[in-house]
Formats: C-alpha cells, sequence, structure tokens
C-alpha cells in the first residue's frame, strides 16, 4: 500500500487529540500532508441546542465549527513541534461513518480514535471507530493506549497463512522500516480439542510435533509470500503455543504499533472482522493497524 494522505478524526476528545498526535508523527514520517476532520451531526443535546438558538445562521455554525476545530488542531501541532507536517482543518456534516469513509479514499490511511466526543459538541467519535475498521475500505489505525518509553522500537504483526495476514506482513514491514524498528511476525498455534470427538486425554507426542512444525512452516512461508528475508537481523520470529488473540496482545505490550488483517483462516466467509481484530481493536495495548482484505486473492 502507498500511503498519499493520513487523514484523521477529531472531535476535541483527548483520545482524537491522541489521534492527530499520532497522525502527525505518521505523516512526517511518510512525508504526507494530514487531513484533520471534524463530522459534525445534531445530537439533541440540551447545551448543543442552546448553543445553535444563539447563532443567527448556518453561516454562523460553520465558522464557529471551523474555528474550534483549526483552534484544537493548531494546539497539537504546537504541543507535538509538527509545524513541519502539511495539516488541514476541515469540517464535514453528516453521518460520521460515512463521511469519514468517504473523504479516506485510495492511499488514505484512516486514523481514528479509540473514543471520543469531545469538545466540539455533536461531533462523534468511539462506536464510531469500531465502525470505521468494519466498513472503510482501506487500512485504518485505531489509536490506543499509551506512547511506548521504550527504547527498543517493535512493531507486532500476526499471521496466520491467509491472504489478509500477508498484506498485513508487507504493512508492517513498511511501518518498521520508517521507525527504525524491529519487525516481530507472530504466529499462536493450539492443539486440537479432542473433546467433541468423544476422546480424552492428550495428543501423542510425535501428533504434537508434527502439528508444531507445521506451524513453523506456515509462519516461515508467510515471510516468503510477503518477499521478506527471515534472516534479516531487524526480523524476529515467534512461534507461540497459545490462543492467536491473547498470544497477540501479550507480544503487543509496550509495541509502537500492532497489525493485523481484517480477517483470517479461522473467520467465517461474510464477517467483516474477525475475532482476533476485533479483540485487538478493542483490547490492544498500543494503536493497532487493521488491513482491509481486498477483492484480489492472494496467490497460493
Amino acid at each position: 500500500m502507498t500511503v498519499t494522505e493520513v487523514v484523521v478524526g477529531v472531535d476535541g476528545s483527548p483520545e482524537a487529540e491522541d489521534a492527530l498526535s499520532w497522525a502527525l508523527h505518521e505523516g512526517r514520517l511518510r512525508d504526507v500532508p494530514v487531513r484533520a476532520i471534524t463530522v459534525w451531526q445534531p445530537s439533541g443535546d440540551p447545551q448543543e441546542a442552546e448553543r445553535l438558538g444563539a447563532l443567527r445562521s448556518v453561516a454562523d455554525l460553520r465558522d464557529q465549527l471551523r474555528e474550534d476545530v483549526e483552534t484544537g488542531v493548531r494546539k497539537v501541532v504546537d504541543r507535538e513541534h509538527a509545524s513541519d507536517v502539511a495539516v488541514t482543518a476541515e469540517v464535514r456534516y453528516g453521518h460520521p461513518v460515512r463521511a469519514l469513509i468517504g473523504e479516506s479514499g485510495a492511499g488514505a490511511l484512516l486514523v481514528v480514535g479509540s473514543r471520543g466526543r469531545g469538545a466540539i459538541t455533536g461531533s462523534v467519535l468511539g462506536s464510531v471507530s469500531q465502525s470505521c475498521v468494519q466498513y472503510a475500505r482501506g487500512t485504518v489505525v485505531v489509536v490506543r493506549g499509551r506512547r511506548s518509553d521504550s527504547r527498543t522500537r517493535r512493531v507486532v504483526v500476526g499471521v496466520d497463512g491467509s491472504p489478509a495476514s500477508v498484506r498485513a506482513l508487507r504493512f508492517a514491514d513498511g511501518a518498521a522500516r520508517l521507525r527504525g524498528a524491529a519487525l516481530q511476525v507472530v504466529h499462536a498455534w493450539t492443539l486440537p480439542y479432542l473433546g467433541f470427538a468423544g476422546r480424552s486425554g492428550t495428543l501423542p507426542q510425535e501428533a504434537s510435533d508434527d502439528i508444531a512444525a507445521r506451524a513453523g512452516e506456515r509462519l516461515r512461508e508467510s515471510l516468503r509470500r510477503a518477499e521478506i528475508d527471515a534472516n534479516r537481523p531487524d526480523v524476529e520470529m515467534w512461534l507461540v503455543e497459545g490462543a492467536p488473540n491473547l498470544s497477540l496482545l501479550q507480544a503487543a505490550g509496550n509495541a509502537d504499533l500492532l497489525v493485523v488483517g481484517s480477517r483470517g483462516h479461522g473467520g467465517w466467509k461474510g464477517l467483516l472482522l474477525g475475532s482476533v481484530s476485533t479483540q485487538s481493536v478493542t483490547q490492544s495495548p498500543c494503536p493497532v493497524a487493521v488491513i482491509r482484505d481486498d477483492a484480489s486473492p492472494e496467490p497460493d
């Protein structure tokens, strides 16, 4: 994916400010412009109704919203010392999810906070962020957790051999290179549950070793398909026995970014997000990028 701009949803909340800070940093890394967009729609809040009643025209509302957005964006730009990043502040009207997705066309990286509804009354983030991840056409980053205080930079990506996870691996590799970070590739595997077959006990050691060996080969094959040299000093392969969602969340502790595909081999056809990507978006201790599945299948 070639990123040509970063689009970030803002609403004056602390979470939206964190998203804007992340977007500014990403814009600087990629040398692309950042567009901070507030989407306004009436909320029915009594304070909002009182505020609207004091305005004389729609033009007054538009000017007030633009001033609020520009002031908020300038505050974050100054705080992050990001005057070198090309930033614009924009106001849109309508449904937040539709507007943000509509603004993030091909080549755009859409960035949202984990939740919102801040100082700009009528604008909403939060559940919007999860809906953007569900329905956006491209990559979405949900900014969560605190910034890593570790001097060792890490980008963590989960792979399971699916086409979406291979695309996630390629994106993660690019993100790691931009940051001068290590690329940590995680593949989690589990032994099959035998209870449904009326059997008890554990698998023979030979069968367990065979499953582990196949998991290791799937991890190495994912790297080959993504055209990443597994022998690079900045590439770490993690083969973990355990549930994929828990393994990824544990690996993501103190990381700069967690990258997942929108669906993997475990997802049912027709689902927009798999269970691993859903839990990553809602529970990750660091920003998480969800790489959308696309129409073109990955060659086997």
